[in-house]
């Protein structure tokens, strides 16, 4: 079954993750304020939350034969959301217990990466969409490894605060790790995109496809 706009529980739970992505960004842009250190903890409960669902409506997608193409155009987007406004609002306020503890700022080099790397894919998507009349969004490896550490680095500068001396290094790999491999996506999309602009793909039939969802 794959009604385009079919809203079964998997895609139910993907907007109930979409919707929580504004109280997120409200968490993390306040917890440094006097008193308000507890939001950094509301912040990682709801990122868990919406890991949690995020495994769960890919399960119930497969489980249940429920998957659809607004699934596919959800999932990702709900990914790109999160982790734009992580990285920003990491950058920006970063990670801090009051006004005057330590402090952890992403680094704009990272930032500059992540959404660079996005902002390539949808650029290059249109483009593709305008010369061969079809764009396919399809899953990449490397764009699913690329989420991954992207959200493990969201999770590792939440966490930073309690890591124990011996992990105090782990965003600062992560940071590395996430900008590598955005380049890398990107390497590949255009890979892949000048391939499929070479050939034309418009009324082609199915061909690997630029995007990178993640699932």
């Amino acid at each position: 079954m794959d009604g385009t706009l079919k809203l079964g529980w998997p895609n139910r739970l993907t907007i109930g993750r979409i919707l929580l992505v504004g109280p997120f960004a409200v968490c993390l842009l306040n917890q440094d304020k006097p008193g308000a250190g507890w939001l950094r903890w509301v912040a990682i409960t709801i990122f868990s939350l919406m890991a949690v669902s995020d495994l769960l409506d890919g399960y119930l997608a497969r489980r249940l034969n429920d998957e659809s193409d607004l699934g596919k155009f959800l999932d990702p987007l709900a990914d790109k959301l999160l982790v734009t406004t992580a990285v920003l609002a990491l950058c920006v306020v970063g990670v801090r217990e009051g006004p005057d503890g330590p402090t952890l700022f992403l680094p704009n080099w990272v930032v500059v990466a992540v959404l660079g790397k996005d902002l390539l894919v949808c650029t290059g998507a249109g483009v593709l969409h305008l010369a061969t009349g079809q764009a396919t969004i399809e899953p990449r490896l490397l764009g699913k490894w690329c989420t991954t550490v992207q959200l493990l680095l969201v999770l590792a500068m939440l966490l930073w605060l309690n890591l124990p001396g011996w992990l105090a290094w782990l965003p600062e790999v992560l940071w590395i790790g996430a900008t590598i491999l955005s380049a890398a996506a990107a390497i590949d999309y255009l890979r892949v995109g000048t391939r499929q602009l070479a050939h034309g793909t418009a009324g082609s039939g199915r061909h690997d496809s630029p995007a990178d969802g993640d699932h």
